[in-house]
């Protein structure tokens, strides 16, 4: 794991920093929180504008041991506030598994980007409470981050790095683990497609939570990689943001999946 962490370290901090200007797309990660999959980036919901929703839906098809296809239910919302403030909440609809009979999450998070340079810079944190309905099961988890994403060039297409680094504090469980999480977005064939079509990858220790589903970091970190679309790129939807998610969970293990999503949101 540290010579894949050594190798996209290289990858994604080899790119010159003169880039190209556009509009950040305020798409989710699965956690809600404005970001990639499971890496938040550094910028709020609507860093653009004064406030703004979004709301969204993400689920993986996960294939255990006796090839039975299950899958989850992702739902989130965010709202963004004063172009520095993000609030977000995602409800996890998980399938019975491990005698959990009702094995649903609810993560809250916030994160707050620092209003210093050009380069964003953000504080967030999230509380877990996981598996609140089984009184057997349930446990709760906090965690806090630190965010920078800065704007690069790839043979002249505008991409975004991020780095994060954190700590999650589990219930009953005493660890100094540090969170570690890098994610790149890569708008591919600008010329051709404008910023439509955007290529994304994260890798990290930690998952959108302390109980995922498919996206489980807790062997070896966890790297996911698709594509996302801009829709609000057609000049009819660009008063909004609208964005469809296509991508591999966990790609470099066994537990493997297939994930789709979609996000749907406003400036006020």
């Amino acid at each position: 794991m540290k010579k894949l962490i050594v190798l996209l370290f290289i990858l994604v901090t080899a790119f010159s920093l003169n880039a190209q200007t556009s509009q950040p797309l305020n798409a989710m990660s699965l956690n809600g929180a404005t970001g990639i999959f499971v890496v938040p980036t550094a910028r709020v919901a609507y860093s653009e504008d004064d406030m703004g929703f979004n709301v969204g839906y993400h689920t993986n098809l996960f294939k255990p041991g006796d090839n039975s296809a299950k899958v989850n239910h992702l739902l989130q919302v965010n709202f963004g506030f004063f172009r520095m403030l993000e609030v977000s909440g995602t409800f996890d609809i998980q399938p019975k598994n491990l005698g959990v009979s009702e094995p649903d999450d609810l993560i809250i998070g916030a994160k707050f980007q620092l209003p210093i340079g050009s380069m964003p810079i953000a504080l967030g944190a999230n509380f877990q409470a996981l598996n609140f309905n089984d009184d057997t099961y349930d446990h709760t988890a906090f965690q806090i981050y630190a965010a920078i994403t800065y704007r690069s060039d790839l043979f002249g297409w505008p991409a975004d790095t991020t780095l994060v680094i954190g700590h999650t504090f589990r219930e009953n469980v005493n660890h100094s683990n540090i969170d570690f999480g890098m994610g790149f977005d890569l708008i591919i064939f600008p010329s051709v497609a404008g910023n439509f079509v955007h290529f994304l990858m994260d890798f990290a220790n930690f998952s959108y939570s302390n109980d995922p589903w498919g996206a489980d970091a807790s062997s070896r970190g966890v790297l996911n990689t698709g594509l996302r679309l801009d829709l609000s790129q057609i000049p009819s939807l660009n008063r909004f943001t609208f964005a469809l998610d296509v991508f591999l969970v966990d790609a470099f293990d066994s537990s493997r999946s297939f994930g789709i999503g979609v996000c749907f949101g406003s400036r006020f």
